[in-house]
């Protein structure tokens, strides 16, 4: 078979070609929005913690900053101060709660690369047998044909399996890497999030009305 230029490669892999093609597409707007969303998580987390640390001394205050900022530490600490009045296991399990949602958002459209990584292959190997089909199909219409158009044939075929292939691989990296690091964000949350417990509970914090102390925050 001839070099073939990346159009004439399009248009001779057929429709799966083309099908792998929107996945490719797919994929990469996944793992450009994902990497913005991961960093951003990471920095906000950072950023946060300090920020949380400097204004826990007033539980209150600490409360209506959480409650007007996102942020998903602020989030975590602003469910477990909302449940301080029901004691220590209440705010752990609502701490818990609000930490799996945040983490959630970071999985969001990750399912998508694994998907992709998955069915591509496949999506490609049908190209290619159905290229086949065509090849020997063509074959068997014109009885002169000779072995090597067969052969150009199923070349321009095994196309399919390639480009299904060049989507899969990038999108199974990606994927089990945001996996790898929705885990590791997850870790950072809990670890961030479990220092200011005991802050939610301390002696000064009790008595304090989460109303009436997110009302002088916003006073303020």
């Amino acid at each position: 078979m001839a070099s073939l230029t990346f159009m004439e490669l399009l248009a001779k892999g057929g429709i799966t070609v083309v099908i792998l093609l929107l996945f490719s597409v797919i994929s990469i707007a996944v793992m450009i929005e994902r990497a913005w969303t991961f960093r951003r998580f990471r920095i906000v987390l950072e950023s946060s913690c300090d920020e949380l640390t400097r204004a826990v001394k007033d539980p209150a205050a600490a409360a209506g900053l959480c409650a007007s900022r996102p942020s998903p530490l602020f989030s975590v600490y602003f469910s477990g101060y909302a449940k301080k009045s029901n004691g220590r296991e209440s705010v752990l399990s609502a701490m818990e709660l609000a930490g799996r949602t945040e983490i959630a958002k970071l999985d969001r459209f990750v399912g998508v690369l694994g998907t992709i990584g998955s069915t591509a292959p496949f999506v490609g190997l049908f190209g290619t047998v159905l290229g086949i089909i065509n090849a020997f199909s063509g074959l068997a219409a014109s009885q002169g044909a000779s072995p090597a158009a067969v052969a150009d044939g199923i070349a321009e075929a095994l196309v399919a399996t390639a480009a299904g292939l060049f989507v899969a691989i990038p999108a199974v990296i990606a994927y089990n890497y945001f996996v790898r690091s929705i885990n590791k964000h997850a870790l950072n949350l809990e670890k961030a999030s479990i220092e200011f417990v005991d802050d939610i509970l301390s002696p000064g914090a009790e008595g304090i009305p989460l109303k009436d102390g997110l009302e002088d925050t916003k006073r303020a």
